[in-house]
């Protein structure tokens, strides 16, 4: 045994940092997870206006058509909810799992619950430009290559924002870089 392990320090050990094409493959797969969460939130939502109009017999209720919107608006929260559950218990998504990867800080400590919702902020740092570009667009509806433009711009820097992580050598994205995290490679 050596000075540094006899003190309790851990030898050093390597960071095999995820491919990626091992993240684009996880994300293809959480957005899969995300489709069937959102599918099945309207389902519900479905099936009580459905109920409620005695199978399209009458006009469904004001409180079904509530509970339907209730659902469609619960969507949302419930995909903020897969990525903060998953990445504070395990330190990985549904996809992550598949593809074996996992999400640790930069120092190579545990996600934790911080680490999980600095993930998810930075995650929502997507929507928000996405967001913008919209209402840009709809500020400019009157011209369509104007709107067009503001959409497209909006889609090209979130997509730069994930394309970052095949050229960075550590494989960063612009969130993991918000939230100080790093994807790897379990083996």
């Amino acid at each position: 045994m050596t000075r540094e392990t006899e003190r309790g320090h851990r030898p050093p050990f390597r960071i095999h940092y995820a491919s990626f094409e091992s993240r684009v493959a996880a994300g293809a797969l959480d957005l899969l997870v995300l489709f069937i969460i959102a599918a099945l939130f309207v389902t519900l939502g479905s099936l009580i206006v459905l109920i409620s109009s005695d199978f399209e017999k009458v006009e469904p209720s004001s409180t079904a058509l509530n509970a339907f919107w209730a659902c469609v608006g619960a969507i949302a929260p419930a995909l903020l909810l897969y990525f903060f559950i998953g990445l504070a218990w395990k330190g990985q998504t549904i996809g992550a799992s598949v593809m074996q990867l996992m999400v640790i800080r930069s120092d190579g400590r545990p996600l934790g619950v911080l680490g999980a919702m600095a993930r998810v902020i930075g995650l929502l740092i997507y929507v928000l430009i996405i967001a913008g570009g919209i209402i840009i667009a709809f500020a400019f509806r009157d011209s369509t290559v104007t709107a067009a433009a503001a959409v497209a711009a909006a889609f090209l820097m979130a997509a730069l924002g994930f394309i970052w992580a095949a050229f960075d050598s550590h494989r960063r994205t612009l969130h993991d870089r918000i939230a100080g995290t790093i994807v790897v490679r379990l083996l």
